[in-house]
């Protein structure tokens, strides 16, 4: 029987096998997902940000993907409800909320009681803020951001406009730095953390190349130029990995062997950040996948 307000949480760098382990468990346990991830969350990007495939949809039930089109910013907070709103639902149908992605910032918000301004978009503001990066560039952008809170610029990438946006949207709706007022409470919810790693480098980055090829034989570039056609999705594929690369080879500013390469080392300093983030929590138990054949990590999350 699974205790009021408990649920597991699979989580670590991209292409470690997340995805198929938390099928697994989720078919063991009796289980439903949540996705942990800032890109699945938006309808028809499915091959490149690794989308369960509908046949694993069909398998098992998934929550918090294909939530909206990116024409407009999607925040953490805004992700938080639409969590928490699944697991509530799972747990009062008896089963267990398998919470499973990468993205660091969504777990901290949801599992470990970071509280996010729950400043609602404000529409005008982000127009105005993207004709100012327009013209003077995101450099410029974070500059702003800076000045108004070197914290939260801090721990921002300088391209990573979006979310420099959302800061600045805060600070100057609130009046206060965005980081300040990002406050940590008592984690909401009992969380069993399993992380995925591998600590060979060139074996990781190996399974990289192959997922990338595989992408593409499933036809990543049709996906690319076919949401490229639409006004609404350039932001969000302009800063995208796996999209962002073939951008100038569709375009035909690049060739094809140096657009495959950037995705490839794209992908792998992701790995680095999200394991950065992920190796930092002293509450994850770690399963190094180096010597642990696909068969057995099952068992080992049972025996957890």
């Amino acid at each position: 029987m699974v205790s009021f307000r408990q649920l597991i949480a699979i989580v670590g760098p991209t292409c470690t096998g997340k995805t198929e382990l938390s099928i697994q468990l989720a078919k063991e346990l009796k289980g439903e997902i949540i996705a942990l991830d800032s890109r699945t969350i938006y309808r028809k990007m499915d091959i490149g940000t690794a989308k369960p495939t509908p046949k694993q949809q069909e398998e098992i039930k998934h929550h918090a993907l294909d939530i909206l089109e990116p024409s407009r910013f999607f925040t953490v907070s805004e992700y938080v409800q639409v969590a928490r709103a699944a697991i509530d639902d799972i747990l009062a149908r008896g089963k267990l909320p398998i919470v499973c992605g990468g993205t660091g910032l969504y777990a901290q918000a949801l599992l470990e009681g970071i509280q996010i301004p729950p400043v609602p978009p404000q529409h005008e503001l982000r127009l105005e803020l993207n004709c100012f990066a327009d013209r003077n560039s995101n450099e410029a952008l974070h500059r702003w951001l800076s000045k108004m809170d070197a914290v939260a610029a801090g721990r921002l990438n300088i391209n990573d406009r979006r979310r420099i946006i959302r800061a600045l949207e805060v600070c100057l709706v609130t009046g206060q730095p965005f980081s300040l007022l990002s406050s940590k409470g008592e984690p909401p919810l009992q969380t069993l953390w399993v992380g995925l790693k591998w600590n060979s480098r060139s074996e990781h980055k190996k399974l990289i190349t192959e997922r990338l090829h595989k992408q593409l034989e499933s036809g990543l570039l049709a996906e690319i130029a076919r949401l490229w056609q639409e006004t609404s999705y350039r932001p969000i594929l302009s800063n995208a990995v796996n999209y962002k690369e073939f951008i100038p080879y569709l375009g035909r500013t690049q060739n094809w062997e140096d657009a495959c390469q950037q995705c490839i080392q794209n992908n792998y300093q992701l790995a680095r950040k999200q394991m950065m983030w992920f190796g930092a929590r002293s509450s994850i138990n770690w399963l190094i996948l180096d010597d642990l054949p696909t068969s057995t990590r099952l068992s080992r999350i049972l025996e957890l």
